[in-house]
């Protein structure tokens, strides 16, 4: 699969992930807890945000003519990185299509790219019209699964877990607001979320036209239906729950209608996704949960609470494959196998792969005493990572050729060669692997910087312009992370590639150190010379144009690097963290972050309004010529010691003097004077020129004139020619735009505003 990333903004997660749910004729039950029903036909949004969009489709089905039931739904939003998912159940015989193509037609079979995991197979889920059923799972980027539970029958039971986010939610499902009464039906149709979806926003391929959502009652159903009714649905969890299966059993006359008092939680736990451990229990050792089907690429998750340090390795949870179910160490016999460092709480972490049982990774840090994390073992592409609460703790590079286990995997916690930890473990998944984040950066909202935050994969260009704001908290004692790009998710600084780019903070400092990567070395960059201000957000671009390599503060240059003639090429699914999981974080607060196709230094227009001079300020380009006429008025308000830079044209951004084409022209003061020295080059020299005698006057607006023209160069003040220098018989003539500076990032500023620059090609 192909894929191109463009600039984007993130979402931020603002809180935990929950589950809607659509099922019957329809009922919902909104991600706040709102249960209500909806018999309309048409086209539906069930979920309308940037990230996800999922419409719904319902329509009659004849063997049920009294009411809606939904027959398919599709997938878009950003979540989806342009592609289109659309399950489509045609009188029980359910098709998938994808970009248009149909996939998942095989019992079982899987389909996987850079944005999906799908999977087509039996559920897993003990509920009574779901067990044994034929399901559909879709593991999606950022947290987002939908599951069909089943469709042998003309409609679609489905689940949408996802976490909330930043901006606008709404739907069938409701806006995720954690306040469940302004879900009601009356609600949803106050805000409009009941209306159909018109033809022009439809995303499926045929068209259903809205109607209404009829006024059906529990009173239209016949007596001896409604008691046979009551009778199943006894003992549900809540009063709408009861009332719904009462309802559908009377519309559909079909007793597999009726639910239970675990059907919302069934649902939602679905199917694939095996639950090993609910409630929480207390580790012990030798205890057997059972078998699972295992995967070459997966997911274990589970929370753990540590109580204690003990000596001696303490095992956690290990899932062994094989007839003989062994401890260690040939290939199966970990898949995956947790314990504890002897008499700490660092997590050991071992994962057999192809012509290793053995291998793994153990993140750096200690758990914390007391306190419930969540820690997430998952094995995708050519890589093993563990989670923290969400960040990566470490990761291992070694999984290109995984071990592929067997059918038959069982699950110990804690196993019996080992002493079990002294922990309480809850909520035990293993399941297929879901993709990570896709094109997802950080938006307006600041964050503060956690290490082994893996925010997104991105596809990168051999010109860029990468650019974010940061405000320092406070200083790191080591190398602190701010952003770290890397084409190898376990890559740090071993090969090419592995920083693209990448920043720090130096130690003990708000000092940047950028790194670049490209042909023939691993780890070039710049850094500026100036911290960045505590507590105050500035705005860093680091920027890739040609061979050169350009940091900037605001509209500020403050460090270049001109090696890069040959470039680090582009890739897709580079990785994106922020900070990385190598080094401590940055105490820093991060926003606004923007990647990039470098389109070229900016074309400025130069200056208009007065501005003060500001040292590296780069005002944008010109296309130069031999002959040209610069005009600005400049109002001095004190001298300094020191030459004074004010503009400074130049062909190389690098390149203060004294190649021709360096000055073209640059102007400064004399010291502690306000006297003019002016150069610009001409063939046989980069810095010649001529300095007018008099002094600018403090505090009044001079304009002032720089010609070259008809063999001369000649300076002007308030159109009074002030010096000439005729020996500009072949003034040089730049090839490509220059680079203009007010002022340059070699020499301090003159204490002045400038302003109504132009340059005008002669």
């Amino acid at each position: 699969t192909t894929t191109t990333t463009t600039t984007t903004t993130t979402t931020t997660t603002t809180g935990a992930r929950k589950t809607c749910l659509a099922w019957g004729d329809p009922h919902l039950e909104s991600f706040d807890g709102q249960k209500l029903n909806y018999y309309g036909i048409g086209e539906f949004w069930l979920v309308r945000s940037h990230m996800l969009s999922v419409q719904g489709r319902y329509e009659i089905n004849p063997k049920w003519p009294k009411a809606s039931v939904m027959t398919g739904f599709a997938v878009a939003g950003a979540a989806m990185r342009g592609h289109r998912l659309v399950v489509d159940n045609d009188n029980g015989d359910a098709k998938v299509y994808y970009d248009g193509t149909e996939i998942l037609q095989a019992f079982p079979s899987t389909f996987t790219d850079d944005v999906m995991t799908a999977r087509h197979e039996m559920s897993v889920t003990d509920h009574k019209r779901a067990h044994k059923q034929q399901g559909l799972l879709f593991l999606l980027p950022n947290d987002i699964t939908l599951a069909v539970l089943r469709y042998t029958g003309k409609y679609t039971d489905l689940t949408i877990s996802m976490p909330r986010w930043e901006g606008n939610v709404d739907g069938h499902c409701g806006n995720f607001n954690g306040n469940a009464k302004d879900d009601t039906t009356d609600a949803l149709f106050g805000r409009g979320v009941l209306d159909p979806v018109h033809s022009d926003v439809s995303m499926f391929a045929h068209h259903v036209e809205g109607t209404a959502s009829p006024a059906l009652s529990i009173n239209d159903c016949d007596e001896e239906t409604r008691d046979r009714a009551e009778i199943l649905c006894q003992g549900l969890d809540s009063e709408p729950h009861r009332e719904a299966c009462i309802f559908d059993v009377c519309m559909t006359s079909d007793d597999l209608m009726a639910g239970d008092d675990k059907e919302s939680e069934e649902l939602e736990e679905g199917f694939m996704v095996q639950r090993l451990i609910s409630e929480d229990q207390r580790l012990q050792k030798g205890t057997h949960l059972g078998m699972v089907e295992g995967l070459a690429e997966f997911e274990l998750s589970l929370d753990l609470t540590v109580h204690s340090a003990q000596p001696g390795w303490r095992s956690i949870v290990h899932l062994t494959d094989g007839p003989a179910h062994k401890n260690c160490c040939e290939e199966g016999d970990r898949v995956p196998a947790l314990w504890l460092h002897p008499g700490n709480s660092r997590l050991h972490v071992r994962m057999s792969r192809a012509g290793s049982g053995n291998s793994g990774c153990d993140p750096k840090e200690e758990l914390p005493f007391g306190q419930k994390v969540a820690i997430r073992v998952r094995v995708q592409g050519a890589y093993m990572l563990v989670f923290i609460n969400d960040k990566v703790a470490c990761v291992s590079g070694a999984y290109g050729d995984k071990f592929v286990p067997s059918k038959r995997v069982a699950v110990l916690a804690a196993d019996p060669w080992y002493e079990a930890a002294d922990a309480t473990i809850g909520q035990m998944w293993y399941g297929p692997v879901r993709p990570l984040p896709l094109g997802e950066l950080l938006d307006e909202q600041e964050v503060g910087l956690e290490k082994g935050t893996l925010l997104t994969r991105i596809q990168t260009f051999e010109e860029f312009e990468f650019k974010f704001d940061i405000r320092p908290r406070g200083r790191v004692d080591g190398w602190a992370s701010i952003v770290h790009f890397t084409h190898d998710l376990a890559g740090n600084a071993a090969k090419e590639g592995d920083r693209i780019p990448a920043l720090w903070f130096h130690p003990k400092s708000t000092r940047l150190h950028v790194r670049m990567s490209r042909r023939g070395s691993k780890n070039d960059g710049c850094d500026p010379k100036e911290e960045l201000p505590m507590g105050v957000t500035s705005t860093v671009t680091v920027k890739l144009h040609s061979d050169m390599l350009t940091v900037m503060l605001g509209n500020r240059v403050v460090c270049t690097q001109s090696k890069y003639e040959d470039k680090f090429p582009a890739l897709e699914n580079v990785y994106v963290y922020a900070g990385d999981p190598w080094y401590e974080a940055a105490d820093a607060l991060v926003s606004n972050m923007v990647y990039a196709k470098d389109t070229g230094l900016p074309d400025g227009s130069l200056i208009g309004e007065e501005t003060m001079l500001s040292r590296g300020a780069l005002m944008g380009t010109v296309k130069g010529s031999a002959n040209f006429a610069l005009t600005f008025n400049i109002l001095p308000i004190r001298v300094e010691s020191g030459w004074r830079s004010i503009v400074h044209f130049t062909h190389d951004m690098t390149r203060n003097c004294c190649n021709e084409g360096d000055r073209l022209p640059a102007i400064w003061f004399h010291s502690k004077s306000t006297r003019l020295h002016v150069r610009s080059s001409r063939k046989g020299s980069g810095n010649d020129g001529c300095d007018p005698k008099e002094q600018l006057t403090l505090g009044r607006s001079t304009e002032v004139t720089v010609r070259v023209q008809s063999g001369q160069l000649e300076v002007l003040f308030d159109g009074r020619s002030v010096c000439t220098d005729t020996s500009y018989a072949t003034p040089f003539a730049p090839e490509d735009r220059l680079v203009v500076y007010a002022s340059d990032p070699w020499y301090e500023p003159a204490t002045a505003k400038i302003s109504n620059m132009k340059y005008e090609r002669l």
